[in-house]
């Protein structure tokens, strides 16, 4: 796995009263998830994890992106120990944010794809703006979604929509996307903030040892039906398939060169 030469998009941790906002800022306002933001997110993750008086944790990002995806430059020259980190961490960090002790909510302020919708499964509202675009195009780069992606989307919404979004790899507008049941609510970019607000207003006025002992058994339940330990276990290995195949580094190049990707039909 090479280093990118991308640069680092910035977590930004803020926390007034009882809600933390994790603000992700990229260049021109394109959010990827790299090697370094994750471990910048799983160090605010570290803060909030010390800070038992808090209700509510939002994702945001800034500018055309809530998250565009992982950073597709470290996904070259993978080698099977390199490919099993990446999917690890990624996982892992997934992971911690599904299993906060917080109410979390993603606020999908523009474009959701890849690692970035990953992200948004693992929270517990996901809210966005009318123009937005959601899903996960890892099968158009050879891949699959390793960040607890596919297993989340098929525990959460049925194999139906996880064939769909993540087979074809299109990305769907937010008004389809709520649509189908994958955001709570959708709105214009003016009515976004007070939507935000409203929602956190009706959280804060339920009772917070309630919500706390409902969301853990909830966690506990969706775990323990669909055996989610295993079906990460199974995504890390279908990415190392992947990895093996050569389809990544196929994929990968051509996204990087802005071509179409000739795949290998023998690697069926």
């Amino acid at each position: 796995m090479r280093n990118s030469d991308s640069p680092v998009t910035q977590v930004d941790l803020q926390i007034e009263k009882q809600v933390a906002t994790i603000t992700l800022s990229g260049v021109k306002g394109i959010q990827t998830l790299s090697s370094q933001t994750r471990q910048n997110l799983h160090v605010a993750l570290d803060q909030l994890e010390k800070t038992p008086a808090l209700r509510i944790v939002q994702f945001q990002g800034t500018g055309r992106t809530f998250i565009a995806g992982a950073d597709i430059h470290e996904f070259q020259d993978l080698t099977e120990s390199t490919a099993g980190n990446l999917v690890t961490d990624g996982q892992q960090l997934m992971t911690r944010i599904a299993e906060l002790p917080y109410i979390t909510i993603a606020a999908i302020n523009g474009a959701c794809a890849g690692g970035g919708w990953e992200l948004a499964l693992a929270c517990d509202f996901r809210i966005a703006i009318e123009d937005a675009k959601i899903g996960l195009p890892e099968t158009s780069l050879g891949l699959l979604p390793c960040w607890g992606g596919t297993v989340r989307m098929t525990q959460q919404f049925g194999s139906a929509l996880a064939n769909q979004l993540i087979l074809t790899g299109e990305l769907i507008k937010a008004k389809s996307a709520f649509k189908k049941g994958l955001l709570h609510d959708v709105c214009t970019a003016d009515e976004f903030e007070e939507q935000l607000s409203n929602l956190k207003s009706t959280l804060f006025s339920r009772s917070p040892f309630a919500q706390k002992m409902a969301r853990k058994v909830i966690v506990k339940t969706a775990a323990r039906e669909h055996q989610a330990s295993l079906g990460f276990s199974d995504e890390r290995n279908a990415f190392l398939e992947c990895v093996h195949s050569g389809q990544v580094a196929i994929g990968v190049e051509a996204f990087l060169n802005k071509k179409s990707p000739i795949w290998d039909q023998a690697a069926i």
